[in-house]
């Protein structure tokens, strides 16, 4: 075998090689970013409901309270709450980016602990309000505190709360669903059980939510 042989079927091989290694990262990579088309249960106890709970149109959104695309998109959903009180659910389930966010599972049971207290939707308000605050804090314990004296909770019951066990098995057993799923990120959301794509806008959610009213 020649010198240039040789050569051309190294070279062959290594091309080879290279496509092979692209195809196996592509494979992986579409795996892991697939959405799914639809959700495998209904709304639980353990839901943060907004709304009717047994509305005609339900939105759950999987969130991130230190993500600012759901800052973003938060007042929308609010919005949409005011202007469908009776036919439309927005439910809140948590999904905590933890490797990019440090204190989303904190600022997460944070949420529960005033929730404990009838007062998540008003926790989940001011957390988004005062995002770029305290996402950066090391610890934003006293923080979140200082947030639950602002809204009159009872503070040594946000203390213990903050960090029981039971709060942060709810907060996790969202997390494993959202993973379970492959949630491409956050926030994700399902229109009456199904994967939607965000709107991006006030005017894409309502278009979807009258859509729906008007096909049930």
């Amino acid at each position: 075998m020649t010198q240039s042989t040789k050569s051309i079927l190294l070279w062959g091989t290594v091309i080879l090689g290279t496509i092979g290694l692209v195809w196996l990262l592509a494979s992986l990579g579409s795996g892991s970013t697939d959405s799914p088309q639809s959700l495998s249960d209904g709304i639980t106890d353990t839901d943060q409901v907004k709304g009717t709970r047994n509305a005609q149109v339900t939105l759950v959104e999987y969130s991130d309270f230190q993500c600012p695309a759901c800052s973003t998109v938060y007042p929308l959903l609010k919005q949409l709450s005011q202007e469908f009180p009776d036919t439309l659910a927005v439910v809140y389930r948590h999904y905590p980016l933890r490797s990019i966010h440090p204190n989303a599972q904190l600022s997460a049971q944070a949420a529960e602990a005033a929730g404990l207290q009838n007062n998540f939707w008003e926790m989940h308000d001011v957390l988004f309000n005062t995002q770029s605050q305290w996402s950066s804090l090391l610890n934003p314990t006293d923080f979140f505190v200082q947030l639950a004296t602002s809204l009159g909770l009872n503070t040594e019951q946000f203390k213990t709360d903050l960090t029981s066990s039971a709060v942060e098995a709810v907060v996790n057993d969202s997390y494993a669903r959202a993973t379970s799923m492959n949630l491409p990120g956050t926030p994700s959301f399902f229109l009456n059980g199904e994967s939607i794509q965000n709107p991006g806008s006030y005017a894409g959610f309502k278009s979807l939510i009258e859509s729906a009213l008007s096909a049930t």
